[in-house]
């Protein structure tokens, strides 16, 4: 009888065990199955003012634009000791800078993806930095709360650490990551193409940044916005990445600005090849014919001017190589702004977004 009953209790064990694991099998299966997380057709908010054009409301509508990633602030050092993001310190301290302000309501449909940029120098210079991971967090979700931006899911950092700073930004992230995970909110970060061979930081996700890829200040560069021969020299690393990649793709322009003797002064977003106080020196360089003033710098006769594109060939071409290694993507342009955009047609926006 004893043999019986110790059989009967080891059959109805192994059965409780099996029913038990059944169900938790199911469970992490159907969470997977129902991820949550649209991969959708995304876009950058990239100014200080939130305010829609009705050529960029229509933009958002024709290419089904269903993600929205808005700059929020930066965070920079603050040097003369106005305390403003910290108690009272007698050393210089990190500060919120560039707030943007909501003109507009963010239409409906959109998911928000609140975007914060900190200046890599801040961990480099404030020894206190994690103090501040949890009134980053707190100013985010008061900033939406305020501009009835609903339902936030995701927040964004947007850091270029480098090896000097990387324990520091790491150690920054692990704990804002912990903190919005309270509110039920995963945390991304940018990559960019050079921190493909680095550690990766420990945030849920990231976006692969897929501009700024040459050397800006150098005269000699062709195009330091997007080159296929620069990009190149990462790809390698993007099959082994440990870590979900959505990607972004530049759609901006600008003009490099360098002094008569070819050193790097500034870049210039609001000049256009047409102005008549420059001329066409060959390609895409110009030459300043007669000294005019251009967002606030004063440019003079000899000065010279790179203009740089985001041109539709090379961003296909870019994407034609990395995204046969990535899965389950969104496709992110940087970033709303109906003068730069309407360089593109409607198909070749389609085919930018477009999942092959």
């Amino acid at each position: 009888m004893k043999r019986k009953y110790l059989f009967l209790l080891v059959i109805s064990t192994a059965f409780a065990i099996m029913c038990i694991c059944y169900f938790i099998g199911k469970y992490y299966y159907d969470n997977s199955k129902n991820d949550k997380r649209e991969h959708c057709n995304s876009v950058y908010y990239w100014k200080t003012v939130f305010a829609l054009c009705d050529e960029e409301k229509q933009w958002l509508k024709e290419h089904n634009i269903r993600r929205m990633y808005i700059r929020y602030f930066d965070v920079v050092m603050d040097y003369s000791n106005v305390v403003s993001f910290s108690e009272v310190t007698s050393e210089y301290i990190p500060v919120p800078n560039a707030t943007i302000r909501f003109v507009d309501s963010v239409p409906d449909n959109l998911e928000v993806v609140p975007t914060v940029f900190i200046d890599n120098k801040v961990f480099k210079e404030c020894k206190m930095m994690n103090t501040f991971a949890e009134r980053l967090v707190t100013r985010i979700l008061i900033m939406s709360e305020t501009n009835n931006v609903r339902s936030i899911r995701e927040v964004q950092l947007d850091c270029d650490w480098t090896a000097t700073t990387e324990k520091e930004w790491f150690a920054f992230a692990a704990l804002v990551k912990e903190e919005l995970k309270k509110s039920g909110i995963i945390l991304s970060a940018t990559i960019r193409l050079h921190q493909l061979n680095q550690p990766v930081p420990p945030v849920d996700r990231g976006v692969l940044m897929c501009y700024n890829t040459g050397g800006v200040k150098n005269y000699n560069t062709t195009n330091s916005i997007l080159n296929r021969n620069d990009v190149a020299l990462y790809a390698k690393h993007l099959k082994s990445y440990k870590l979900p990649l959505d990607i972004a793709y530049p759609t901006f322009s600008w003009a490099a600005w360098f002094n008569c003797n070819r050193y790097f002064q500034a870049l210039i977003r609001d000049l256009k090849p047409d102005n008549e106080n420059i001329k066409i020196k060959n390609r895409n360089y110009y030459e300043v014919v007669k000294d005019f003033y251009k967002e606030e710098k004063y440019l003079r006769e000899g000065d010279l001017l790179r203009f740089e594109f985001s041109h539709f060939t090379e961003i296909m071409s870019v994407k034609n190589m990395l995204e046969p290694n990535l899965k389950k993507h969104s496709i992110i342009l940087f970033h709303l702004d109906n003068y730069n955009l309407s360089k593109y047609s409607t198909e070749h926006i389609n085919q930018i977004f477009s999942h092959k």
